[in-house]
């Protein structure tokens, strides 16, 4: 492999370990969200003089951190196996 291509790859492995550093960081704020959220979600619900339209209205906002949060994992995932990719052709490039 020469050396432009050597550093191109090295490149792209320091960028993809660096995005996936921000997305554990990402990941672990969301989930504290919606936690945070589906537990008020649950007081909400357990009082009775709750207002319907507030009531269905914070459960919309619940689901719409929830697919952010589900995006967020998928996203791990992709970049993961970016990784692993980049990683394999490093090691078959040295051989």
């Amino acid at each position: 492999m020469s050396q432009e291509t050597d550093n191109i790859l090295r490149k792209s492995l320091e960028e993809v370990d660096r995005i996936r550093k921000a997305q554990t960081v990402a990941f672990a704020i969301l989930f504290c969200l919606m936690t945070g959220l589906v537990a008020w979600l649950a007081f909400l619900g357990a009082n009775p003089a709750t207002d319907v339209r507030k009531m269905i209205l914070f459960s919309v906002c619940v689901l719409f951190v929830g697919m952010v949060y589900v995006v967020a994992a998928l996203a791990m995932v992709q970049s993961k196996m970016t990784l692993k990719v980049l990683k394999a052709i490093e090691l078959l490039s040295k051989q």
